[in-house]
C-alpha cells in the first residue's frame, strides 16, 4: 500500500483526535460553576468602614440564585451620599462584577471578570479600563471584609483598601 501526499496515517489520524478531544473538554470546563458563584454569599449583608471624612457602607442582597446586588455610599455631614451601585452575577461561567459609579463611565455598567478564588478571596480584572482594573475582596475572619482596588494611572501603580466590618 503507499502513502498519497496530504494523507494523514491512522497513528497521526488518531493522535490528532484525541488532541481535539482534549481541548473540546477544556474548553467545556473552562470557567466558573454555581458552586464557585455560592462562595460569594458571604458578601450578603450590610459592612461599614469608619473613616474620618464620613463612613462608607456596603449593603449587598441576594436578588436571585444568579445574582447579588450591591449599593456603597457614604455619610457625609449628616447626609447620606450613594457612591456606586453593583450587580454581582453567574452568566455563561462567568462571574462579573458589574458596577455603575455616579458620576463616571457616563453612568453605565463597567464589567470585570473573576479571574481566582482562593479560598475566600476574589479578584476582578478589567485591563481595559482606565482605573481600577482590579478589584478585589476577602472575607477574612467572616465579619471582615476587605475590598480593594487596585491598576495604574498614569503609568504609576495604584493600590486603594477600604476595610469593612460586618454590621450586626
Amino acid at each position: 500500500m503507499t502513502k498519497q501526499a496530504g494523507f494523514l496515517t491512522n497513528g497521526a489520524r488518531k493522535c490528532l483526535i484525541v488532541l481535539l478531544l482534549a481541548s473540546t473538554s477544556m474548553i467545556q470546563n473552562e470557567g466558573y460553576t454555581k458552586s464557585d458563584f455560592e462562595k460569594l454569599n458571604a458578601i450578603v449583608g450590610s459592612w461599614k468602614m469608619q473613616r474620618t471624612g464620613g463612613d462608607m457602607y456596603e449593603t449587598w442582597h441576594r436578588v436571585s440564585p444568579s445574582e447579588f446586588s450591591g449599593v456603597s455610599y457614604k455619610l457625609e455631614n449628616g447626609d447620606t451620599v450613594k457612591l456606586e451601585t453593583v450587580r454581582l452575577y453567574l452568566s455563561n461561567r462567568r462571574v462579573i462584577y458589574a458596577p455603575v459609579t455616579f458620576g463616571q463611565n457616563d453612568e453605565k455598567e463597567v464589567l470585570f471578570d473573576l479571574k481566582s478564588i482562593q479560598g475566600k478571596k476574589f479578584i476582578f480584572e478589567n485591563p481595559k479600563h482606565d482605573f481600577p482594573q482590579r478589584i478585589g475582596y476577602a472575607f477574612l475572619p467572616a465579619d471582615s471584609l476587605h475590598a480593594y482596588i487596585e491598576g495604574t494611572i498614569d503609568s504609576k501603580p495604584r493600590h486603594i483598601d477600604y476595610k469593612y466590618s460586618k454590621l450586626k
